[in-house]
């Protein structure tokens, strides 16, 4: 897939270059469409991690009790039993240390929907990684726009 882009990509820029456009103009066109992938990048992260914070009020906060790490799907996720039915963590499931973070004989507090319509909830370990992200995503959209105002002063 990365080759078949960079193929077609080096064919553009011969027939831009064959029909008289100038390299620098070409070059500041790829810098403009490598800056707008980056720019999309960021906004994606920090609409996800505001989006996750606003719907966090809405779960209330139950006692589960650890069952096993689900690894059937793309990521291993976290299985909780709260009362009669299982939940699933909203995060993958952590690699690092899982035998000593995830304990059977324990129970955590989760945060579930409150309308019990989706089998899904956070623990502590996506709680933390929610407040990491929400602060990298404030520091993403300084940077955002900063980067937006610098590329405006070039134009």
């Amino acid at each position: 897939m990365l080759l078949e882009i960079l193929i077609a990509a080096v064919i553009i820029i011969a027939l831009l270059l064959l029909i008289g456009v100038k390299l620098q103009t070409i070059l500041l066109g790829l810098g403009v469409i490598v800056l707008v992938l980056i720019a999309l990048a960021m906004l994606s992260i920090i609409l996800f991690f505001f989006l996750t914070d606003l719907f966090l009020p809405f779960r209330k906060p139950v006692k589960g009790k650890f069952l096993r790490v689900d690894d059937s799907g793309r990521m291993d996720h976290a299985i909780y039993q709260v009362g009669e039915d299982e939940y699933t963590c909203s995060f993958p499931a952590e690699s690092f240390a899982r035998k000593r973070i995830y304990q059977t004989d324990h129970e955590y507090l989760l945060l579930i929907p409150r309308s019990g319509s989706r089998k899904t909830a956070f623990d502590r370990h996506s709680l933390f990684i929610l407040a990491v992200g929400t602060v990298i995503s404030v520091l993403l959209t300084f940077l955002l726009a900063f980067g937006i105002a610098y590329f405006r002063s070039f134009i």
